[in-house]
């Protein structure tokens, strides 16, 4: 299995990053998928739809709002080629607000082979990333505050790890 790391610091904070990262509304603005959903909760579902019509799914291991997100995707051998197969990666995001700035952590492990890690750590290294950043900035002030009062009022997000077969081996 392969695996790569990326670190990307930006002065957007972590609650508008987290916005980007996991709502739906958001998502689409730097995924380039034309549909999206969040159960928002371990063991829930992402999903996503391409402009191609491809659906991915990933299953939501560690859901701790504004701090780490771990899924687990099924990815394609070849995104051109759907019916070439898939495999399983886990991708954790990690977020350390520190004065000023964030620094976000991205790490992926589960990789068939080193082409494979090289080409999607070039595609989040060099563009999604950055455009996770822009879209943060983007995110008014209302909705952030929205968001956090959510979280204050409800509380009801389980911040443990759900431990699955698929999720343990990719550890």
């Amino acid at each position: 299995m392969h695996t790569f790391t990326l670190n990307f610091t930006t002065t957007v904070s972590a609650e508008r990053l987290w916005l980007a990262l996991t709502d739906p509304k958001y998502t689409t603005k730097w995924d380039g998928n034309r549909w999206a959903s969040n159960d928002a909760r371990v063991g829930g579902k992402m999903r996503a739809r391409s402009e191609e019509g491809q659906l991915v799914e990933a299953e939501i291991l560690q859901y701790e709002p504004c701090s780490r997100l771990a899924v687990l995707p099924t990815l394609f051998n070849n995104p051109e080629e759907p019916e070439d197969g898939t495999f399983l990666a886990r991708m954790e995001f990690t977020l350390d607000p520190q004065k000023e700035k964030t620094q976000l952590a991205m790490k992926v492990t589960g990789f068939p082979d080193e082409a494979k890690a090289a080409m999607m750590k070039n595609s989040w290294g060099g563009f999604y990333l950055e455009k996770i950043a822009k879209v943060a900035e983007s995110i008014p002030a209302k909705e952030v505050e929205q968001f956090l009062h959510s979280l204050e009022e409800h509380n009801d997000f389980p911040g443990h790890v759900r431990h699955t077969e698929l999720a343990t081996i990719l550890r």
